[in-house]
C-alpha cells in the first residue's frame, strides 16, 4: 500500500528507507509516516535570474551606474520592462476609449492590459518595490521614490502608500498590535476570515492608515499618506471626468481591486501560521518557501521567515543566510516548506488539505530520527491557525 500511495519510497521487508527527492522517511504503520528531511537547496542557490523578462541594452547601461548595490541590476530591467510594456499599453487603452472604437475593441484593449500587468508584472513588480523599500535603490535619494510614487499608482497601488504600510507599520509592528494587516486574530483556515481580511485591506485601509499614524504619533507619515492617498483619488477622479470614464477605470481602478487582493491573500498567506503561544518571535509568525521557481522571479521571497528575522539582508543573500541559520530554525521549530508558492499554502490551508501539506511540502531540518510524522506537524499547522487573542499574546521574542 505504501509503494502503491508514495511511489518514490521503497518498503522493504517491513522495514524503511528514504526516497532520494525528495527525502522521506516511511514507515508501514498507520500515523507513523514522517515527513521529509532536509538535505540540501538546490534551485534556489543558482545564478539565474527570471525577474525580468528581457534587456534593453543602452537604457541598462545608462543607468546601472546609478545603482547603490550592483546586486540589484535585475531590477533595472525590470523598470525598463515596465516601461517599454505597460507604456504604450496605457495609452492604447486610452486612445481606443477617445477614439470611440467599437465596443469590443475596447473591451478586449482593456482586457488585455489588465492580463498583462497582472501575469506579465504583478508579483515581479510588487517584490521590486518592496525590496527596494527596505534598502534604497538608488545612490541619489531622490531617485529612490519613483517607484512607490510614480510607478505604484500605475501598478494598482496608491501612490505613497507601500512603504508606510508595509515597512513601517508591518515590519515595526511585525504583525501584530497596531499593524491593521495583521493576521493574528482571525481563524485563518476559514474563507469567511479572509473575506473580514480582505475588507479591511481594500477598502478600510484607506482610513486606518492615517488613523495608524495617528495613534503611533508618526505625523509627517500621516501627511505623507493624506497627500499620497489624496493625490491619487484626485488623479483618478481628474482622469475620469475630464479624459475618459471608461478607459481610467480599466488604467487605474480594476488593477487596485485586483492588486489590493492579490496583496491581502499573499499576506494572508504567509502569515497564516502564527503560534498562539510565542506569537512574537519572528520563528513563530511566518514560514520559509524554498526551492520553488518563483523565488527567481520575485528576489528570494519565499523565505519570509528570515526576512522578518532581518529585514536589511540583501535579497540575494536571503538562501544563504537560511542554510546558516538552519540550527535557529530547528531550534525554534520554525516552519519550513518546500516546492511550493505561499499562494499555494493559503490556498491548501483554507480548502482543508493540510495532511497534504505536510505530506508533500513540509521540510524538516533536523536529522532524520528526529523527523516529526505527518500527524505531528498536521497537528501542529491546526494549533498555529487558531486565533491569537491580545490577552494571551507572549511576551517572548526571538
Amino acid at each position: 500500500l505504501a509503494q502503491a500511495i508514495f511511489p518514490q519510497s521503497i518498503l522493504v521487508q517491513g522495514t524503511c528507507r528514504k526516497s532520494l527527492v525528495p527525502k522521506v522517511v516511511m514507515c508501514p504503520g498507520p500515523g507513523s509516516q514522517k515527513v521529509q528531511v532536509f538535505d540540501k537547496l538546490t534551485l534556489d542557490l543558482t545564478s539565474e535570474r527570471n525577474e525580468y523578462h528581457f534587456r534593453t541594452p543602452f537604457f541598462s547601461d545608462f543607468f546601472m551606474p546609478m545603482l547603490k548595490d550592483p546586486r540589484d541590476w535585475p531590477m533595472i530591467h525590470l523598470m525598463l520592462n515596465i516601461v517599454t510594456v505597460m507604456a504604450p499599453s496605457v495609452l492604447l487603452v486610452y486612445a481606443v476609449h477617445i477614439w470611440e472604437c467599437s465596443l469590443l475593441t475596447r473591451s478586449i484593449v482593456g482586457c488585455v492590459h489588465v492580463l498583462v500587468l497582472g501575469v506579465g508584472f504583478l508579483e515581479r513588480f510588487m517584490l521590486m518595490m518592496h525590496y527596494s523599500s527596505h534598502r534604497s535603490l538608488f545612490k541619489n535619494p531622490k531617485l529612490n521614490g519613483i517607484l512607490v510614487w510614480c510607478f505604484s499608482p500605475f501598478m494598482g497601488v496608491p501612490a505613497g502608500m507601500y512603504h508606510l504600510q508595509h515597512v513601517i507599520m508591518h515590519h515595526i509592528e511585525n504583525n501584530h498590535d497596531m499593524d491593521t494587516s495583521a493576521t493574528e486574530e482571525y481563524q485563518r483556515d476559514s474563507p469567511s476570515a479572509f473575506v473580514r481580511y480582505w475588507f479591511h485591506f481594500v477598502f478600510l485601509v484607506w482610513f486606518e492608515l492615517p488613523l495608524y499614524c495617528l495613534k503611533s504619533k508618526r505625523y509627517e507619515w500621516m501627511t505623507t499618506c493624506v497627500i499620497g492617498l489624496g493625490g491619487y483619488f484626485g488623479a483618478i477622479w481628474f482622469m475620469a471626468t475630464f479624459v475618459n470614464f471608461a478607459a481610467t477605470m480599466w488604467v487605474f481602478v480594476v488593477p487596485y481591486f485586483i492588486v489590493m487582493s492579490a496583496l491581502s491573500f499573499g499576506n494572508y498567506s504567509q502569515h497564516i501560521f502564527v503560534d498562539p503561544d510565542n506569537n512574537l518571535s519572528n520563528y513563530h509568525l511566518t514560514y520559509n518557501c524554498i526551492d520553488h521557481f518563483t523565488n527567481k522571479t520575485t528576489f528570494n521571497d519565499g523565505y519570509h521567515v528570515i526576512h522578518h528575522a532581518n529585514a536589511r539582508l540583501h535579497w540575494s543573500e536571503l538562501p544563504d543566510q537560511f542554510l546558516k541559520s538552519l540550527e535557529k530554525h530547528r531550534d525554534m521549530g520554525s516552519l519550513t516548506f518546500r516546492n511550493i508558492h505561499f499562494f499555494e499554502v493559503g490556498l491548501m490551508v483554507m480548502t482543508g488539505q493540510l495532511r497534504k501539506l505536510a505530506e508533500r511540502h513540509y521540510v524538516h531540518l533536523g536529522t532524520e530520527e528526529s523527523a516529526p510524522t505527518v500527524d505531528e506537524v498536521e497537528a501542529k499547522m491546526r494549533k498555529w491557525l487558531q486565533p491569537v487573542s491580545p490577552d494571551a499574546a507572549s511576551k517572548k521574542k526571538a
